[in-house]
């Protein structure tokens, strides 16, 4: 679908004009491609540094405007490559990421 393709395309970009470096993942059912009509966005973005409280706000305030545009929800989840690579490897989350996740 057109608008799901324009969503992604501004998620993505959004992110990368916060941090070039990062990368961006689309999960869930989205991703899985069994969502409802009132499906949320599942986004996780891995960045090179610690992220904390004030980076994720920045990425959420940015991707706001995606919402409001398109009456849709955006989830997010923020963390260091380091981190997710580490400490949620072994979290049912990670697998299913890993298995089921779409990098945009």
């Amino acid at each position: 679908m057109k608008t799901d393709t324009n969503i992604l395309s501004q998620i993505k970009q959004f992110v990368k004009e916060i941090e070039p470096q990062s990368e961006v993942i689309l999960y869930g059912s989205r991703a899985r491609g069994d969502e409802g009509k009132d499906s949320d966005w599942d986004i996780l973005i891995l960045v090179p540094y610690s992220a904390g409280l004030k980076k994720e706000q920045e990425f959420r305030y940015r991707l706001f405007d995606i919402e409001l545009q398109y009456g849709q929800a955006i989830s997010t989840l923020v963390k260091s490559k380091e981190e997710w690579e580490n400490r949620f490897k072994i979290t049912p989350l990670y697998q299913n990421i890993l298995q089921e996740g779409i990098s945009l």
